[in-house]
Order: structure tokens, then C-alpha cells, then sequence
């Protein structure tokens, strides 16, 4: 059994949920939190209370903690408030949303880097997908600046504190990303983080700021080892299916892991490749 609690958002997609919660239910995780938004209107309700079904199909010997609204409270809002409340219960969890389909070693990877890495405060992020498929580098994963998209991660109770969903944040560091993060793209992260300052349509940007102005650092494996199965006009924000990034498959990682020692040093042509990649879809 995992004993590193997991959190597992979903909606309103019974088969992309059902495909998820399948790989959940391999590893037995001693403590399953399950947040859920509300139907939008009458048609969306059929698909939210078979979705919700998923509880029934648990198991095996877990505390489970649910958290649905009644409301449909919109994405951001959804994934914030139930982040909340789970860190209100637990000091570090692994996250995966209702599309985003890992592969097995996923669980392992996340619960040993998560127990590695809980004293080091530098370290505030976990992820399990790789923009960029796979890279070469000599350890088993990598450290970034950067957490887009966060298709399967983890984080600690003492990372998430510091998220600010009003992108208040991304006003105090414009200087600084300018000079440490891109000159080159500087314009197009200006405009889609005041995009989403403004609409308030996610949670991701506003939680990589927080990052930045925290001197965080993302751990990124290297190769992905989770994807995204949820392309299609269904989805919030993945509907284009020729994305590049909907060609990327959930690889396995060999544990234990090969650790880097290096935390400080970023290769600056992964970091350019990865800037190009968010940039680009």
C-alpha cells in the first residue's frame, strides 16, 4: 500500500476517471481525497453524479475523504479551495486530475522525492509529466523553474501555503522574471498572466509565480511519466487534439531513484527548450 495520501480531482468524464482511478487503485494509497465540482446545468448533471460513482469501485482498506460542491464553482476555484482543504488535513500529497493517466512508477517516484526533498524548503514542486517527452541528463529527473503543465504532481503543505491565486504575486517579480526567466518571451508571459489575473480561468500560473518570488524549484523526471488523455471538445483547456503535447505517453522510471546533487545548476537549454514548449501550446 502507498502511504502517501493522494488527491484526485475529477468532473464531470466517467471514462478518463474511471481510467485513472484504475492506476490509483493498483497502488492501494492508505488515504484517497476526492474533490468534484458541481454540475453546471441539468445535462452536465447525469455526468457528475457517474463520475462521483468512482467512490463505489474503492476497495481496499483506505481512509477516504471526499470533498464535493453542490455548485459548479469553475476550475481554478475548484482545484484551489479543494487544495486547501486537503492540506487542512494532510502535510504532503500526490495530485492527479481525472485526465492525466500515469504510469505506475508515477506513485513511487512522487512518494520518494517527496520524503527526499521534505526538509529542503527549496524545493516546492513534483512533477510527474515532461513538456518535452524525454531528456538526457545523468540523474533521474531534473530541477526547473518551471511546473507548466502540471499534468500529475506533488507538493508539501509547506509549499502550498505560499500560493496566491490573485497573481498579486506576478506584480511584485516582473523585474525579476524579466532579468532570470525570459527577455526573449517576456511579452507573451506578461499577457497570458494578466489574462489569467484578470479572468481568473486557472490556478497553475498563479502557483508557478509563487515559485519564482519563493526562489522555488520544480523537479521535473526525465522522461514523462504521465499523460494526458483528455484532448477533445470536452475538455476546459486541452480541446486541440493535434497538440503536440497529446502525443506524449507515460513511461516508466526505475527506482530507486538516481539522485541529482547538483540542485542550483540548470541546464540552460532544457530550461530554453521547456520555455518553448509552454510558449508554444
Amino acid at each position: 500500500m502507498l502511504s502517501t495520501p493522494i488527491v484526485f480531482i475529477i468532473y464531470n468524464r466517467p471514462n478518463q476517471s474511471l481510467r485513472v482511478f484504475d492506476m490509483i487503485r493498483k497502488v492501494k494509497p492508505q488515504q484517497l481525497f476526492i474533490i468534484a465540482d458541481g454540475a453546471k446545468n441539468e445535462n452536465d448533471l447525469k455526468k457528475v453524479i457517474e463520475t462521483r460513482k468512482i467512490t463505489e469501485n474503492i476497495d481496499w482498506n483506505c481512509t477516504i475523504k471526499t470533498n464535493f460542491s453542490e455548485n459548479n464553482m469553475g476550475c481554478a476555484k475548484r482545484i484551489i479551495t479543494g487544495l486547501n482543504w486537503v492540506f487542512e488535513n494532510v502535510d504532503k500529497a500526490i495530485i492527479l486530475e481525472d485526465d492525466c493517466l500515469p504510469n505506475l512508477s508515477f506513485f513511487n517516484y512522487c512518494e520518494e522525492l517527496l520524503n527526499y526533498y521534505e526538509k529542503d524548503t527549496d524545493i516546492m514542486h513534483i512533477s510527474g509529466f515532461n513538456i518535452m517527452g524525454s531528456c538526457e541528463v545523468n540523474s533521474s529527473y531534473f530541477f526547473s523553474k518551471h511546473i507548466l503543465p502540471p499534468w500529475g504532481w506533488a507538493t508539501w503543505k509547506r509549499s502550498w501555503k505560499f500560493h496566491n491565486p490573485n497573481l498579486d504575486t506576478w506584480q511584485q517579480i516582473k523585474t525579476w522574471a524579466y532579468q532570470n526567466i525570459s527577455q526573449e518571451y517576456f511579452k507573451d508571459w506578461t499577457d497570458m498572466f494578466e489574462n489569467v489575473r484578470i479572468n481568473q480561468t486557472t490556478w497553475d500560473v498563479s502557483w508557478n509565480t509563487d515559485l519564482w518570488k519563493n526562489n522555488g524549484l520544480c523537479i521535473i523526471p526525465k522522461k514523462s511519466l504521465v499523460q494526458n488523455i483528455g484532448f477533445g471538445e470536452d475538455a476546459t483547456f486541452t480541446k486541440n487534439t493535434n497538440s503536440k503535447l497529446a502525443e506524449i505517453k507515460a513511461q516508466e522510471i526505475i527506482s530507486p531513484l538516481k539522485h541529482s546533487l547538483k540542485i542550483r545548476l540548470f541546464d540552460s537549454e532544457i530550461e530554453h527548450l521547456i520555455i518553448e514548449n509552454i510558449r508554444a501550446n
